[in-house]
């Protein structure tokens, strides 16, 4: 059976892993532009927009269990992988 990527479970454990690897709390993170766009529509359906991703603002910070990071894209990651920073 596949796996399917959760990318909101991803991100708090690698900003947890992040603060207890480092003792520093992070400030950023790094997705790849089809992660960015899966947390775009994550982002619409919480604010009850719906499937409608169109007219949605640019999700420039997403908040975690450690506050909130801002969202950088990098277009040479791949879609099932997330950088703190």
């Amino acid at each position: 059976m596949n796996q399917v990527f959760d990318i909101i479970d991803t991100i708090r454990n690698k900003v947890m892993e992040y603060l207890e690897r480092t003792g520093v709390l992070p400030a950023a993170i790094a997705v790849s532009p089809g992660s960015y766009r899966s947390l775009i529509e994550i982002k619409a359906w919480e604010e009850r927009i719906g499937n409608l991703v169109i007219g949605c603002r640019p999700l420039e910070e997403i908040e975690t269990p450690l506050g909130k990071l801002k969202v950088i894209i990098d277009e040479i990651l791949e879609d099932t992988v997330v950088e703190i920073a």
